[in-house]
């Protein structure tokens, strides 16, 4: 069963809650950024007090590993302005906002720090641990955040896409946070042997769905993986065995469009045509790898 508090989080619920729209679960990490008070006991009272407005999920200090929770995930917090008609604290299944109690340059125990990157991020393996619980997948659709500067992605990259995102990434946002960032998902542990699952080409499987040319039928490479994805969409009960064969024809992108929307998506983003991110679900569920 899905935890929408996290555990180990206290929790201070505000009652202003809001649902959600539906999509690709992701997360947006900011920081405080005050120059005035750097301490977790200070921006909790903000965020519990005047500051309520504009709350997030979570408030977490990198230096102690304190963490409050505001919102349970499957409801809106406050922290992002909208991109016109577009509601972005209510983009996708979870739109989990973390506030990290960092301001660039601050000096704690007599060190002074650039980056949350530079600081000792206690507590940080629990957060993802818990996002990850949530269906959060482990990458960066827009690129791990590397500078305090703007760096946006396109409407269709926010709606379309789950994973992680900076607040310096957020369309109708201005912000330039939270700036070079830890690597999220060093808590995975490297596998001591080498995966023997099947491997899957994305690039193989569109061309297939698309009807590129150089996907004849009956081209060994490109069959063998549409194969693996049809057997498993049977699997998720979309696609009938009579039309496991290899070929990417249109009750296999029917059914694909099936998984897409199973996960959220919509539109053109649910097309039957797969992109990596949806792919590599199917596969983690299914015991195959995928390639770009």
């Amino acid at each position: 069963m899905t935890n929408l508090w996290m555990p180990g989080a206290t929790r201070h619920a505000i009652e202003d809650t809001g649902a959600m729209n539906g999509g690709p679960a992701r997360a947006v990490w900011h920081i405080t950024s005050n120059a005035k008070d750097w301490t977790f006991a200070a921006e909790l009272g903000w965020f519990t007090g005047g500051g309520a407005s504009v709350a997030p999920h979570l408030l977490w200090d990198p230096f102690t590993g304190q963490i409050a929770q505001f919102f349970p995930a499957d409801s809106r917090s406050l922290s992002l302005q909208n991109d016109g008609s577009v509601k972005t604290n209510r983009t996708g299944k979870y739109c989990v906002q973390v506030e990290t109690v960092f301001t660039a340059g601050e000096t704690v125990n007599g060190k002074k720090y650039a980056t949350v990157k530079d600081t000792p991020c206690k507590g940080l393996d629990a957060i993802v641990a818990w996002l990850r619980s949530l269906g959060i997948p482990d990458l960066w659709p827009g690129g791990a955040p590397t500078a305090f500067a703007r760096d946006t992605v396109s409407l269709d990259t926010w709606t379309g896409n789950g994973g992680h995102y900076g607040h310096h990434q957020i369309p109708g946002n201005t912000h330039v946070d939270p700036g070079p960032m830890p690597n999220l998902f060093a808590t995975t542990p490297t596998p001591v042997t080498p995966s023997t699952k099947p491997k899957v080409s994305l690039a193989h499987v569109v061309a297939a769905a698309k009807k590129d040319p150089a996907a004849a039928q009956g081209h060994t490479t490109y069959k063998a993986d549409v194969l693996v994805v049809e057997k498993a969409l049977k699997a998720e009960g979309y696609l009938a065995a009579a039309y496991v064969d290899g070929s990417y024809g249109s009750l296999t992108k029917d059914a694909y469009a099936k998984w897409q929307r199973h996960l959220g998506y919509s539109g053109t983003a649910a097309d039957g045509i797969p992109g990596m991110t949806s792919l590599k679900q199917l596969g983690a569920k299914h015991g195959f790898d995928v390639v770009a």
